[in-house]
């Protein structure tokens, strides 16, 4: 029975953490026709792997997330390879501290995702700058990361609400 389980788990099921991060990539790249908003567009991919890594972390294995990392990186023309690197160190982090994070409230790991968003703007500004070769504007990767930082409660309801409808749907 177990087994059974397991193979519908591959099924849809097994692909919402996957398709609900490709989702939320491709809605950081459209073209949006508010002015300075491209160069403040949240890191929603981050909030993604973070919430399925603590969620549900065996469906969010390392080739996906790098799948979401390099597609992110194409679609939106920046270093190949970068975001792909840090949201990868972002699951290690939480799997490394996994019961410390499913053991607390949604306030403590607010809090754990405001520290892990600013070093992910300032790490993803540093690559960027590195890369590129000029100190690129940091007040930017500062404003992705307070913007992540207010809507993580959202994309995390709304993450949280398609999963407990499709377990719904599983009994």
């Amino acid at each position: 029975m177990a087994l059974l389980e397991k193979k519908n788990e591959i099924g849809f099921r097994g692909l919402l953490p996957f398709l609900t991060s490709l989702l939320l990539a491709v809605i950081m790249v459209l073209p949006y026709k508010i002015p300075y908003f491209g160069n403040l567009m949240p890191y929603l991919t981050l909030i993604a792997v973070y919430y399925w890594a603590v969620v549900r972390p065996e469906l969010l294995p390392v080739s996906v997330v790098f799948m979401i990392g390099l597609i992110q990186d194409i679609l939106g023309g920046g270093p190949l390879g970068m975001m792909a690197l840090l949201l990868l160190l972002v699951r290690q982090f939480v799997l490394i501290q996994g019961r410390n994070f499913l053991e607390r409230d949604f306030l403590f790991n607010w809090l754990i995702f405001v520290i892990i968003s600013l070093v992910f703007g300032f790490s993803s500004w540093a690559v960027a700058s590195i890369y590129y070769k000029t100190i690129l504007n940091y007040w930017h990767a500062i404003g992705q990361s307070l913007l992540t930082i207010a809507l993580f409660p959202v994309v995390t309801w709304g993450l949280g609400n398609i999963r407990k409808r499709l377990k719904a749907e599983k009994r």
